[in-house]
């Protein structure tokens, strides 16, 4: 029976709507096709800094500058304030939980 993981929703606008979009299945396929490699292209992470680093370096490649993982937030009501964030930069102010996520996911925790 396969295990379901656990999932981690960052903020993802999808055809005009705000969804939340689940990080998760990414992450851990990247880290099976990887481990599948047997880490033909980097070292398998082992420490908790490690996996962070892991983390942060497939958020990056998957979700940093890509145009269709990005939007505009704005403060509300004045909307003086609006700031581009993607993906990526919701994954690394969440890295450490994300990484606690993935572990327990993988079964390294």
């Amino acid at each position: 029976m396969k295990r379901k993981i656990k999932g981690f929703n960052v903020i993802h606008e999808y055809l005009g709507k705000f969804e939340p979009y689940d990080i998760m299945p990414y992450l851990v396929s990247v880290y099976k096709n990887d481990k599948k490699k047997k880490w033909k292209y980097t070292q398998e992470p082992t420490t908790f800094d490690e996996f962070k680093r892991y983390i942060l370096h497939n958020s990056m490649y998957q979700w940093w500058g890509r145009c269709e993982y990005e939007m505009i937030l704005s403060d509300w009501p004045c909307q003086k304030n609006s700031e581009k964030w993607d993906i990526h930069m919701q994954v690394k102010m969440n890295i450490d939980i994300i990484t606690e996520i993935f572990m327990e996911n993988i079964g390294k925790k």
